[in-house]
């Protein structure tokens, strides 16, 4: 039997120049070959790989179309004004996506051999688009798993009933509050009861079609205010059918809300007294501190995001320009694109030697940890996420979500 050959692109100098070996893998040993033009290997199948130089020796790295999931922001429109939301210090357009990208990026789907699911979701409210009914029966028409995450107050009866009819998977609700006092103050524009009976009639129409999908789930965003409510909001999720509460806690985008994080607490001694164990079971928390530990969900779900304009980045934080506060200091945040899906396809931007250098290097997560860093104070590195001081670029060294801190679906 005629075994594999492994083509491997390797990582040249740091002037960015490249070498191409091929080599075959024969039981434990390697057996370096010459190199051959690709139509004279025999018939063998061949795989690229990027092989990585590292300080005490190399990292092989397949370049495979492995892609799990895709988070698909299809507008950047929203029909609320949440005091939460990115829009704050938003510098890019609001737009829906235009239909032909779409189409080229429901085309490029079929060209991903391991997909299992699509996400509609991102920095805009999905249900907003005009299109969104034709979306959900196209993906799922792919046989993919299709979610979708939504502030609620667009979910009508009716756009409910048709997302039951066509089998969408699973939705998330973001909702800040149990009641109408911190929500309603949270989510401005929305109305904490309207948004109740939407998914109260969400459930009427399961239970009319007998159906168990979509599966629903609540993300929470954490902040002073709302937090003491977190068992309120159990009680009201179990009240509601929701299977997941999803608990993030806030990431201000303005200097309004920086005084709002709870993530210089001690998450140890985090009480909600003869409450706690239920909301420990019911509730996915957060980290409340800086952990050792850093964990890419993206990279370890291998997953990409696309923006509404076609545009390719490695998770959602990276798609668009903004400024944050970490603990309080404000971060310029640049985006980082690898493509566009109008120029090249998925599948070719997620095996580019470059994208895959940097997945390799964030699930090892080669990076400084600036956040608790004793040069901090003073060093313009923190600045933006642009570089930082190891060389990295972007940087992902103050990743909140890396943390455990920030949770996204």
């Amino acid at each position: 039997m005629k075994k594999p050959l492994l083509v491997l692109r390797t990582m040249g100098s740091v002037d960015g120049s490249q070498q191409f070996k091929r080599i075959k893998i024969e039981n434990n040993g390697i057996t370096k070959l010459p190199m051959e033009p690709a139509d004279k290997t025999g018939g063998l199948e061949t795989t690229e790989a990027l092989c990585i130089q590292l300080e005490d020796g190399f990292k092989i790295v397949p370049l495979l179309p492995d892609v799990k999931k895709v988070y698909l922001e299809i507008t950047t429109k929203c029909n609320l004004a949440c005091t939460t939301c990115i829009r704050n210090s938003w510098e890019d357009s609001l737009n829906h996506m235009e239909w032909p990208v779409f189409q080229a990026v429901l085309e490029q789907l079929k060209g991903l051999p391991d997909l299992k699911t699509v996400h509609f979701g991102g920095f805009g409210e999905p249900l907003s688009h005009p299109r969104i009914m034709e979306m959900v029966a196209a993906v799922k028409g792919l046989g993919l798993q299709a979610e979708l995450i939504t502030n609620g107050l667009l979910l009508s009866e009716e756009v409910a009933g048709r997302l039951v009819e066509l089998g969408l998977d699973r939705l998330y609700i973001s909702m800040d509050g149990p009641d109408a006092e911190e929500y309603n103050e949270i989510r401005v524009g929305s109305d904490f009861g309207a948004v109740v009976a939407n998914i109260q009639g969400l459930n009427r129409q399961k239970q009319a079609r007998r159906v168990e999908y979509p599966t629903l789930g609540i993300e929470f965003v954490a902040m002073r205010k709302n937090y003491h409510k977190l068992p309120k909001l159990v009680r009201l999720a179990n009240e509601l059918k929701v299977d997941t509460i999803l608990v993030t806690n806030v990431l201000p985008y303005n200097e309004e809300m920086k005084d709002e994080i709870l993530y210089d607490r001690d998450d140890t001694k985090i009480s909600f007294g003869a409450e706690s164990m239920w909301v420990l079971i019911k509730a996915q928390l957060p980290h409340m501190k800086l952990r050792t530990e850093r964990y890419c969900k993206f990279i370890e779900d291998k997953a990409l995001s696309v923006s509404q304009e076609g545009y390719v980045s490695p998770c959602n934080a990276l798609l668009h320009s903004y400024q944050c506060y970490i603990y309080g200091r404000v971060k310029k945040m640049k985006p980082y694109r690898l493509g566009n899906v109008m120029e090249k396809s998925l599948r070719e931007i997620w095996t580019d030697a470059g994208y895959a250098h940097f997945r390799s290097t964030v699930k090892d997560f080669r990076f400084p940890s600036c956040t608790d860093c004793r040069y901090l104070d003073g060093c313009s590195y923190v600045d933006d996420n642009e570089m930082d001081c190891w060389g990295n670029s972007p940087s992902c060294s103050e990743c909140l979500w890396a943390r455990g801190m920030i949770i996204c679906p």
